[in-house]
């Protein structure tokens, strides 16, 4: 046989010996953040909950207003849904503020190794889910502030549950937040920084008090939803990370390497003031930062619809949305293992 006969014959055995891969197979080799990601993030998820939540039924979702109440029943539906495990025995923790009844809505996803195994064994990753509410006759939807951070945050409920379903398990607890109380002077956040602080807040698995000292990040998330203030004039696909520091270059490179084309920004519009503001002063991380935790806040920056009736489902850019879903669930997977 001659050497293109020897040769077709070698071809011809490969294929059946080593045939191509088909599409599922090639599938099994996605990583299961990746498969999570499909599974999980879309744009007609996010605009379905940011819709519901700055509709009619929530109506702004303001303080000891009944929008708001239907707001945190459905929180606790998400969170059930998802067989987070209730802290101290319950997904409602209720506290006063300002002299309204407040509702933050609380469940933890536990890791695979048990936490008393060793310190900073908590994520935090937390949205307020009030706004302004009805007042004076109008109402204020709040699409941007906060249902989008609200949306996003049921999203990475789910992308993490199944991650701790289908793959090796997460390597840290996480406790998702609902926060109530933003409008009041940050009191939901006060709140669970306060039960962690007098060691009211438990784990559900070992039934020990959560200390400060256990907790390694606090991922706030908070109007994610606008393209109306861009960091460069015209280029709406944009995301801001206030207080990443030593893990600011992650997000970067995270961005370039999972192609989310995402222009980042790393302080609030060049402002060291605005950037301290939001950062240590006006936003939910701030009670864990005044204690040395390592917080910070994702956003996309207020507009001219902040605080305002025009803050409307329709302003938000879904397909940006989705990007920035992304790049915060890939940044959080890879911050599990690295900052433990």
């Amino acid at each position: 046989m001659n050497f293109r006969g020897k040769l077709l014959l070698l071809l011809l055995l490969s294929s059946l010996l080593f045939p191509s891969r088909t599409a599922a197979q090639d599938r099994e080799y996605k990583s299961m953040a990746d498969l999570a990601a499909e599974k999980f993030i879309s744009q007609a998820a996010l605009r379905l909950d940011v819709e519901f939540l700055s509709g009619d039924f929530c109506k702004g979702r303001g303080a000891s207003q009944e929008g708001l109440a239907e707001a945190g029943m459905w929180a606790i539906r998400q969170f059930d849904s998802q067989h987070l495990m209730p802290m101290d025995g319950t997904l409602c923790q209720t506290f006063i503020a300002g002299g309204h009844v407040c509702h933050n809505i609380v469940g933890m996803l536990p890791a695979k190794t048990p936490s008393y195994l060793s310190n900073g064994s908590y994520v935090i990753i937390m949205a307020h889910y009030d706004n302004l509410g009805v007042l004076d006759g109008k109402t204020y939807p709040g699409a941007d502030s906060n249902a989008s951070g609200v949306a996003v945050l049921n999203r990475m409920v789910r992308l993490f549950r199944y991650l701790a379903d289908h793959g090796t398990g997460v390597p840290q607890n996480i406790i998702f937040a609902a926060l109530d109380g933003k409008q009041l002077s940050l009191a939901g956040a006060q709140d669970l920084w306060s039960r962690i602080a007098l060691g009211r807040l438990h784990d559900p698995v070992t039934g020990n008090a959560i200390r400060a000292r256990d907790i390694s990040t606090v991922i706030n998330l908070d109007i994610l939803g606008g393209v109306s203030a861009p960091l460069t004039k015209g280029q709406k696909n944009y995301l801001i990370l206030l207080g990443g520091g030593k893990f600011n270059s992650l997000l970067q490179s995270t961005n370039l390497r999972k192609g989310t084309g995402l222009q980042i920004g790393l302080d609030y519009y060049g402002s060291k003031g605005f950037t301290d503001l939001f950062l240590k002063r006006v936003s939910d991380q701030k009670p864990f930062l005044e204690h040395g935790i390592y917080s910070v806040m994702f956003t996309s920056g207020i507009t001219m619809d902040t605080n305002r009736e025009s803050d409307t489902p329709d302003k938000i850019d879904y397909p940006v949305l989705e990007k920035r879903t992304e790049l915060i669930f890939r940044w959080t997977e890879q911050l599990l293992y690295l900052n433990r």
